[in-house]
């Protein structure tokens, strides 16, 4: 019966610096066909604020929606099943009576201004109680949910108020439900029973009705909305899902294989099939009949657009970063500086808010193509850190997916930072990829899934001394400056 029809598989995923939507339809392609990209408004303030405004993000969410209509429509596709991915440990307050934000903007995962809350996690999740509580280890932070929940209860809950992440807020705007999937609340829910922690509820007065229920099957999209955005008769919507979680169904991980997720921030992680030691500084989930030790990280491509939009005042664009990178490619390691990244803190594996960048070991000759390349490293030696925390000796091999693994002179500093080979997946928009992935054995659909593709990058035998050298410098100034 599948067979019969047109079926298409649609991604929205909201990014912190980009908004994308892709679908993939097997009778066309084995590829994903991106729709289109559109930039996010993020805005910065100078005590820690970082914040989103929804209705820009719908705003930018529908557009994208009217052109997979256009396209579905040209291509005759019957039936298209939606999945939705995105950030997550953000704030959105949503009024259940009104159906809309209760605020202008909200806090995404990398505000920090619910540092004064911190104690009050400790008090509820620390000295190992977030283990019984979650069923992981959860260093305090600032970036997690509950904690900006205690920081928002010092203001006062409203009863008519529902806590939505923002792709929570897009599904309840296609079919006008609140369900969300268990990755999407990350430190709200026990991640072993996929439940809310009745002890956090408990602690912030809370219940259940004041978050989207937790399920996993498709809803049908409003009949508004289908003829709003031309899509099919037969259209149905995922409930969100957290990106790194969908990032990791399209890696397809083998046992002892590290990851890396690069995007504007990164992730670092490992996947075992035997239960490996539950760390102090990382969370550990079972995932696909495995399990996983990572960490997310406030570092990433991020510093790199810190560089070029606050440092050399120009746009980030494709031709700027390869003229760059050509330049940097030409330095050898021993003439760059020392970085440390941390421009917002730092989460796995320092857990430190307050830890500030430095730039170390700076001399007169260095400039602006000695300083991209030194960021390059720095990231990498930040990454390393991750790695031995979790026990990179371990690793057979890291595969790396994401928008900065397309640059190859970076990949090549990774792979001998690490000292290990590290594949590049072919597909950039992986948390896609692995949605289509997550969404096609949920209908146990027949059709192939998209072709992922992985390239090995070799160490570089004449860097690796040179980069343990640096590594442990870049340790040491780490540790003088926490």
């Amino acid at each position: 019966m599948e067979s019969e029809k047109k079926i298409a598989f649609a991604t929205l995923d909201i990014g912190t610096s980009q908004i994308k939507l892709g679908v993939y339809c097997p009778f066309l392609s084995d590829k994903i066909i991106l729709i289109n990209i559109i930039e996010n408004i993020i805005v910065y303030g100078s005590l820690g604020e970082v914040r989103a405004e929804y209705n820009t993000i719908r705003e930018k969410s529908f557009q994208l929606f009217k052109e997979l209509g256009a396209f579905l429509k040209r291509n005759r596709v019957e039936v298209v099943y939606i999945g939705i991915c995105g950030h997550i440990s953000s704030l959105i307050e949503w009024n259940k009576v009104k159906g809309s934000p209760a605020e202008k903007s909200f806090p995404i995962w990398l505000d920090t201004t619910s540092y004064n809350s911190l104690d009050q996690y400790n008090a509820v999740m620390g000295s190992g109680k977030s283990k019984q509580i979650i069923g992981t280890f959860l260093p305090a932070g600032t970036n997690w949910l509950f904690t900006k929940l205690l920081h928002r209860r010092a203001s006062g809950f409203s009863e008519d108020s529902i806590f939505l992440q923002v792709g929570d807020a897009i599904f309840y705007e296609l079919c006008v439900q609140y369900k969300t999937h268990f990755s999407s609340q990350l430190s709200m829910v026990n991640l072993k029973k996929r439940e809310y922690a009745p002890e956090l509820l408990d602690h912030l007065q809370l219940d259940k009705s004041c978050f989207p229920s937790i399920e996993y099957d498709p809803s049908p999209i409003a009949e508004a909305h289908k003829f709003f955005f031309n899509l099919p008769a037969e259209s149905f919507v995922f409930p969100a899902m957290a990106d790194l979680y969908t990032s990791l169904y399209g890696l397809r991980l083998q046992d002892k294989e590290g990851f890396m997720l690069a995007n504007t921030s990164e992730q670092a992680g490992a996947f075992y099939l035997r239960p490996p030691n539950v760390l102090d500084n990382f969370l550990n989930i079972s995932f696909n009949q495995g399990f996983i030790n990572y960490g997310s990280t406030n570092t990433g491509g991020n510093v790199l657009s810190w560089f070029l939009s606050n440092v050399l005042n120009i746009k980030t664009t494709t031709e700027v970063l390869n003229e760059l990178t050509a330049k940097a490619d030409a330095i050898e390691p021993e003439n760059t500086p020392v970085i440390l990244p941390y421009l917002q803190g730092e989460r796995a594996p320092l857990w430190n808010s307050k830890l500030t960048a430095s730039i170390l070991e700076l001399n007169s000759s260095h400039t602006e193509v000695h300083l991209f390349r030194a960021i390059l490293e720095s990231i990498s030696f930040a990454r390393r850190n991750c790695f031995e925390e979790i026990g990179i000796t371990d690793l057979d091999l890291i595969k790396i997916a994401g928008g900065s693994s397309k640059n190859t002179l970076w990949n090549s500093i990774r792979a001998s930072v690490l000292n290990k080979r590290v594949a590049v997946a072919d597909e950039k928009e992986l948390a896609m990829a692995g949605l289509i992935y997550y969404m096609m054995e949920t209908k146990e659909s027949s059709f192939a899934k998209p072709a992922i593709n992985f390239s090995i990058t070799e160490p570089k035998r004449e860097w690796l001394n040179l980069y343990d050298e640096k590594y442990a410098r870049f340790v040491k100034y780490q540790k003088l400056l926490s």
